[in-house]
């Protein structure tokens, strides 16, 4: 009898060795690669991703959480008609994983022979929500939040070359599997669009939206944003003293902030 439960007591074990275990945030960052964006301003938002990423300040909120992991992938997208551009996942907690995953976040900004040029064409937002959807799902990790972080130049232009999905569906789409969208607006041609998708783009709990003047103000908007998406306990600026303490983050990640790579 002493020997089935301690076989039972083994398999039990095993199973729950077996099982993924869960993570705070689950979160695919969406950056925009569409014609209105040229090469020195992809630069930009690459550059501020991978500042956030090794700024202190960021790696204290991840590690913060309940559970003190995030998982975490960046996706390039712009026309329906280009290919899409992911990163493999990556796990941000204890191990320090942050430049592992910041080093491979620079590689879309190598220009040499054999690589091949990102983006260009329509700001088809919705067919990359889809595929950022999509990379939620077939990811089998459970997450507490899934969150989708949008940025962008302009509001989402009609496919014209290829099929695709649209924003109100793709939208609907991640509202009904429980997805919150934020988005992180970049203004240097239009003034107001963190207006147009606070209509028409952010879903879900908690979500929001963050604005850039232009793109050499994308590196601040992304470190706050970042900073409130990566935490393991959202909550709003409206919050008194978790408001406090979110600004005193993101005054020390300026601090901590790296210069500019050429």
């Amino acid at each position: 009898m002493r020997v089935v439960l301690a076989l039972i007591c083994l398999l039990f074990a095993h199973i729950a060795a077996a099982q993924p275990v869960e993570v705070d945030v689950k979160i695919v960052i969406s950056v925009d690669a569409s014609g209105s964006v040229d090469p020195s301003e992809f630069r930009l938002q690459i550059d501020g991703i991978t500042n956030a990423l090794r700024t202190p300040a960021v790696q204290r909120a991840v590690r913060a959480g309940p559970r003190g992991r995030v998982l975490a992938a960046v996706l390039i997208w712009s026309d329906a008609a280009y290919p899409k551009y992911p990163t493999a996942w990556f796990e941000l907690g204890p191990d320090g994983t942050f430049e592992a995953f910041a080093t491979e976040i620079e590689k879309f900004k190598i220009s040499a022979p054999g690589v091949p040029a990102i983006g260009g064409g329509g700001t088809n937002i919705g067919d990359g929500l889809v595929y950022a959807i999509n990379m939620l799902e077939e990811n089998p990790m459970p997450a507490s939040r899934l969150v989708i972080d949008v940025s962008g130049d302009g509001p989402e232009s009609k496919p014209w070359v290829k099929e695709a999905v649209e924003l109100p569906q793709a939208r609907a789409l991640a509202a009904a599997k429980g997805i919150t969208v934020n988005g992180l607006a970049i203004e240097t041609d239009i003034a107001g669009l963190h207006l147009w998708y606070e209509a028409n783009l952010i879903t879900g709990t908690g979500s929001f939206v963050e604005k850039a003047a232009d793109f050499q103000d994308y590196r601040r908007a992304i470190l706050k944003k970042l900073l409130r998406e990566l935490s393991g306990q959202p909550f709003t600026l409206n919050d008194p003293l978790r408001g406090q303490q979110m600004r005193q983050q993101i005054g020390d990640g300026r601090a901590h902030q790296e210069p500019a790579k050429g």
